[in-house]
């Protein structure tokens, strides 16, 4: 069996001014006011007036963090997609064999889609396609995440044996599972018990399994 490795990954940062430890307190209420915010008001809702009242916070407060509602939207998508990652990989290094480990991502990562940071983020994302400064903003924050995912998956796979070549199949893999799931994820947001969406995600569980199948070769 490989040596295992610790599978943290922290998405690269863009270069911040420096903040004192008071703003970064003031940042993280803000943030997490809107994360709630997208999850009860949806983002037509989330205003800058709605996240001073959920974190508790003067206007001038919310305006010096982020001076405009666009800016507040992209630090929030920031977080909730490292949220996110964080979260997938402590569920990941929760199994110790690199073999379960991988036949696990189906869940794993449907388990980090119930996240109120992941309602946060797809309620922006469906806002980004009306709103073209907001989805400019946020390209950059998808790709440091992509790049995140990338590297989990890459290192899940070595540690689980995968050849160079099953490696590719991983990654490609690992992006069909997140929007699969996010998109049965839309689906239940207004009836969980729709029968026929979770026949689907079933499925879903089983085409993975059978790729892990081909990529490790039968091993469990």
């Amino acid at each position: 069996m490989p040596n295992r490795k610790s599978t943290t990954i922290i998405p690269a940062r863009p270069v911040a001014r420096r903040r004192t430890r008071r703003g970064e307190e003031t940042r993280r209420q803000i943030v997490e006011a809107a994360i709630d915010c997208l999850n009860h008001l949806g983002y037509a809702g989330t205003s800058v007036e709605a996240v001073m009242e959920q974190a508790g916070l003067s206007r001038g407060s919310v305006l010096n963090q982020f001076p405009t509602r666009i800016d507040l939207m992209a630090a929030t998508i920031q977080a909730a997609m490292e949220a996110m990652v964080a979260h997938t990989v402590t569920l990941a290094e929760a199994i110790a064999d690199p073999a379960a480990r991988m036949r696990a991502m189906c869940d794993v990562f449907w388990t980090t889609q119930q996240l109120p940071a992941s309602t946060a983020m797809t309620e922006v994302l469906l806002a980004a396609r009306w709103d073209r400064a907001l989805a400019v903003a946020l390209r950059p924050v998808a790709s440091q995440v992509e790049t995140a995912i990338d590297q989990f998956t890459a290192q899940l796979s070595r540690e689980a044996g995968v050849t160079e070549e099953g490696l590719d199949a991983n990654l490609l893999q690992a992006r069909i599972l997140i929007l699969s799931l996010r998109g049965i994820t839309l689906e239940l947001m207004y009836d969980q018990d729709r029968g026929i969406i979770h026949r689907a995600l079933d499925q879903i569980r089983a085409m993975h399994q059978a790729h892990c199948d081909r990529v490790l070769g039968g091993r469990r």
